[in-house]
């Protein structure tokens, strides 16, 4: 009995349910030809080395199984005839690095799975942030007689700021006067 690796690239444009038949189908081909299915991990849609009929992207899993050799061409001719997947390699492995490499790739699953989960809850609270309307202090009207100090002090800046821009215009009047004549 011998171990594999499968390495299998989906279409990007192909829904979850079709990821899900495809990698059914594969396992009933495996188990059909006395095969055992150990562990299918989703790597999640990923950017490709290089544009494969023409997408940029594909959805990554990898299957761990193990069963006779005879099971290999079997597999590779449902791929062949999967319109679904765009790429795929087999590797046989030996017994100690297929059981490593399970753990290793389920680990990596798991903190691959986590960052996309945060990800994702961060652009969720960015949407939130987006949507939420900023709170808008309302700021009493200013009576004519201020009551306090400070209300006191910003009457008076405000005032001199009002002043300030009525001899600023006053000297552009003049200025205006003076270049027509």
């Amino acid at each position: 009995m011998g171990y594999y690796e499968i390495m299998l690239i989906i279409r990007p444009d192909v829904e979850a349910d079709g990821h899900q038949e495809v990698l059914e189908d594969l396992k009933a081909a495996i188990t059909k030809e006395g095969g055992d299915v150990s562990t299918i991990l989703d790597w999640r849609k990923r950017r490709l080395a290089y544009e494969i009929n023409k997408h940029k992207e594909g959805h990554y899993y990898l299957v761990y199984f193990s069963g006779q050799g005879t099971i290999i061409p079997e597999i590779e001719h449902y791929f062949r005839v999967t319109d679904a997947v765009i790429r795929y390699m087999v590797v046989s492995v030996e017994e100690k690095d297929f059981n490593a490499a399970a753990e290793k790739a389920a680990e990596a699953a798991s903190a691959a799975e986590a960052q996309a989960e945060k990800q994702e809850e961060a652009a969720a609270a960015e949407e939130t942030a987006a949507v939420e309307e900023p709170e808008v202090e309302i700021v009493p009207e200013v009576d004519e007689e201020p009551e306090a100090e400070g209300q006191t002090e910003v009457t008076e800046v405000a005032e001199k700021v009002e002043g300030q821009a009525e001899v600023e215009a006053a000297d552009e009047v003049q200025t205006d006067s003076k270049v027509d004549e």
